[in-house]
């Protein structure tokens, strides 16, 4: 426990933690204003279009996905650029001990991003929906969506830790990552959905029952179930690559 204390502090202290949450919340509440403001002016409205322009304003916070998934893969790449990870690995007490001890130590910074990712697009939706003639409607669906976005986001920051412990190295890792989510990942999903809604932005957008992109999504059950089975899969390969290199 000892460890697990001092491991938090650690991150706490010399972490980018606070610069990837302002980040991440400033770009949620931005993409929310911005498509609160292209609405065109609303003169008789409706229950039911108040709850599709409200889901449509929450959708926006989405974007934590990736920053946490960057503050993930971070929490594992510093220890390898300083040389610190051979050292970390006999205080955990072995491989799999350090694996889940890191993702035991980014678990409230994983639920933060999770829980102010949605709450940056909820409050601007919230006073601009008024602006543009319309009432902000809360509906199951914005419950489903709003869970989906924050266990996805959650999930992803995981999903960044585990890659990390594969490439181990920072810069790499976080261009690769930006780089498969934001281009790669995207078009497999557009162009072989296939395919895409078994990678896991394709389980994402199934968890936050999202249909931009594709129409193609799987169950909202299945994409849970689905990312939980990639963060398990990963996990022990993490497990593997530490045991094989001696976490060199």
């Amino acid at each position: 426990m000892s460890f697990l204390h001092a491991e938090s502090y650690r991150f706490l202290r010399n972490g980018p933690f606070a610069s990837l949450i302002f980040i991440s919340v400033a770009l949620n509440a931005l993409a929310a204003v911005g498509t609160g403001t292209m609405l065109e002016p609303i003169e008789h409205s409706t229950a039911e279009l108040d709850q599709e322009l409200t889901l449509q304003l929450v959708r926006m916070g989405f974007a934590s996905t990736l920053f946490a998934m960057i503050h993930g893969a971070l929490s594992v790449t510093r220890d390898f650029g300083s040389g610190g990870i051979v050292r970390q690995k006999l205080l955990a007490g072995g491989s799999v001990r350090l694996v889940a001890s890191r993702a035991v130590v980014v678990a409230p910074q994983m639920v933060v991003f999770g829980v102010l990712g949605p709450a940056a697009a909820i409050v601007p939706a919230f006073f601009l929906l008024p602006a543009q003639g319309a009432d902000f409607a809360w509906s199951d669906d914005a419950s489903v969506v709003v869970v989906g976005i924050a266990v996805a986001t959650i999930f992803s920051g995981y999903l960044g830790q585990m890659v990390a412990w594969q490439s181990r190295k920072s810069l790499i890792t976080v261009i690769a990552l930006a780089a498969w989510t934001m281009l790669l990942e995207t078009y497999i999903i557009q162009l072989v959905p296939a395919v895409g809604r078994l990678l896991p932005g394709g389980l994402g957008l199934a968890m936050m029952d999202d249909t931009s992109t594709t129409e193609e999504i799987l169950p909202i059950g299945c994409g849970y179930l689905g990312f939980a089975a990639w963060l398990i899969l990963l996990a022990g390969l993490a497990v593997l690559r530490l045991r094989r290199t001696d976490a060199t």
